[in-house]
């Protein structure tokens, strides 16, 4: 089920109607009246909304009938006979299409497989510009550039001195 957001005019549109509508039963005399009015709004009120439930619900119904056109073909079948026939017939269809379905779906997952190892071993290998071992020059380097990122290198800045 979609929502839907309404604008100010729609907004507004409503609450116009909302109060002619109890102006309406303002304005009316007697209880017995008041009540006729009040059903016949909730009745008018129950319609509107079942014609929009019935579009919704025919819409629904012909995306899902496009979306599985096999079993909506079984459906409006006549007969066991035939019924038995298309069965017979889609699986035989499937079959065929099987071994290129199945081709697909692997070489799909191993592209998938091949990008997820690249990823993996992208975190995995160290960066080549860091040196194998740390001065204390090299790490004041590293966090005033790690500051210089941030736009904090004109606030802060690190100096590492070996003791």
């Amino acid at each position: 089920m979609e929502r839907r957001v309404k604008t100010q005019a729609e907004i507004e549109q409503e609450m116009l109607e909302l109060n002619e509508q109890f102006s309406t039963f303002l304005h009316t005399k007697g209880i017995k009246a008041k009540f006729k009015l009040a059903f016949s709004d909730m009745a008018e009120s129950a319609r509107k909304q079942h014609e929009v439930d019935v579009a919704d619900f025919e819409a629904v119904k012909a995306k899902s009938e496009e979306d599985n056109k096999e079993f909506a073909e079984f459906l409006h079948t006549k007969g066991i006979k035939a019924k038995f026939n298309l069965v017979i017939e889609n699986i035989k269809k499937g079959a065929k299409e099987a071994p290129a379905n199945t081709a697909a779906q692997i070489a799909k997952v191993r592209a998938e497989t091949q990008n997820s190892i690249a990823k993996a071993n992208s975190y995995a290998t160290p960066c080549a510009d860091l040196p194998k071992t740390y001065t204390a020059e090299s790490l004041s380097d590293e966090f005033n550039a790690f500051l210089k990122s941030k736009g904090l290198d004109s606030r802060y800045s690190v100096v590492i001195t070996e003791e």
